[in-house]
């Protein structure tokens, strides 16, 4: 019987594999799309658009010589233009074009891999909300009954807001508010009603406190009161908003994550994808300076199995996950590295300002050299995970 469950519980695991799989995949095929999209628009001759490496799967010639192909390797594609990596008469061949036309064909797969984060923000904005909570109940029994009501948005404290770029929560907001600030300090010395959690004996002392919050969608500030909390027995501060306790938790004072509606999503989609774009860079920006570890980072392999790991405890996780990965594929191939698309479109501007092209035999060099180097990084970075 438990080797059946094991078996089960394999089973559904491999079944989110292959979901993730099939979810970078679309990620690739946006990306090779927008480049494919340029390309068309813009006249260059197109060789095969593909999805994947490695030997061939499925393939469909179209009339105009145009080869469509599923390759065996699904973690990656391309879109192979004429006259790429090498010097060719046609026209229309990709080093033959206009460089501010190249540089359009270039910069398309990251733009098509950041609309699609737009949309994939709007999602999870409407379905599921992210970064700001909501007040879902609130008993008569609380002191802040009539000060908040259900609906009630909460966006920041005592204006500074909630901003998940530089992980502010509004829990963050409201410790930092609390923490060595001797206007919320308890007077040990004055008798405050102590009550006990779970064994532990506890002090606690009302404090006011401002809210930022957007109510019937207007926002407003509001002064609320909050338990500065005192543990007695390791000497530790914390706060609740909850005015009364039992054995374990109050459950006068709910809040949950706020799901957005469709008009503030559809206002909110393109600064919130943004904003994770602004986020991936300053991450890209420690791992430089050191101060983010290696093994902070994941390939390919990697991120298969966080997502299909994410999606098992819940399928509402790869709602979640999708904008961030379609975003990061966005700022990831703009970064000037050998074999992306930032470093060609470094070339083509440097062609661009000195009106003449880069050796091929160089750039081919400086593209097959940095490829093997970025493999190799991924494949470190993968095999640190598993260490």
């Amino acid at each position: 019987m438990n080797m059946l469950l094991s078996f089960s519980s394999f089973m559904s695991y491999l079944g989110y594999i292959v979901l993730a799989i099939v979810v970078l995949l679309f990620m690739v095929l946006i990306h090779e799309l927008g480049h494919y999209t340029a390309g068309k628009m813009l006249k260059f001759k197109i060789n095969e658009f593909s999805v994947g490496f490695g030997p061939k799967l499925l393939q469909k010639k179209r009339k105009n010589g145009e080869l469509i192909s599923l390759r065996a390797f699904p973690l990656g594609g391309y879109c192979a233009f004429e006259g790429e990596n090498e010097d060719n008469k046609n026209p229309a061949a990709f080093n033959n074009q206009k460089p501010w036309k190249r540089l359009i064909v270039l910069f398309f797969g990251a733009f098509f891999n950041f609309l699609s984060g737009i949309i994939f923000s709007f999602i999870l904005l409407v379905s599921c909300g992210y970064d700001l909570i909501e007040v879902k109940t609130i008993e008569q029994t609380s002191i802040n009954y009539n000060i908040l009501q259900t609906g009630d948005v909460l966006l920041g404290v005592d204006g500074e807001y909630v901003d998940f770029v530089y992980d502010v929560t509004f829990d963050v907001l409201i410790t930092n508010k609390v923490k060595d600030n001797p206007e919320y300090r308890l007077d040990l010395d004055r008798e405050y009603e102590t009550f006990k959690i779970k064994d532990k004996d506890y002090t606690m002392q009302l404090h006011p406190i401002d809210f930022n919050i957007k109510r019937n969608g207007k926002k407003q500030e509001i002064t609320a009161q909050i338990n500065i909390v005192y543990n007695d027995a390791n000497n530790q501060y914390g706060w609740t908003i909850n005015s009364t306790y039992n054995d374990e938790t109050s459950n006068e004072f709910v809040v949950g994550v706020h799901r957005y509606t469709f008009t503030e999503a559809l206002t909110q989609a393109v600064p919130f994808a943004f904003k994770w774009a602004w986020k991936i860079i300053i991450i890209f920006g420690k791992l430089i300076t050191g101060k983010l570890g290696i093994t902070s980072l994941g390939g390919p392999v990697t991120t298969v199995k966080m997502m299909a790991t994410n999606t098992r405890a819940n399928i509402l996780n790869m709602v979640v996950l999708m904008p961030v990965i379609a975003i990061n594929l966005a700022v990831f191939n703009l970064l000037p590295i050998p074999a992306l698309d930032g470093c060609q479109m470094v070339f083509v501007i440097i062609e661009m300002i000195r009106r003449k092209p880069i050796n091929p035999k160089v750039t081919n060099a400086i593209n097959n050299i940095g490829l093997i180097v970025l493999l190799g990084f991924v494949l470190i970075v993968d095999l640190l995970q598993f260490i």
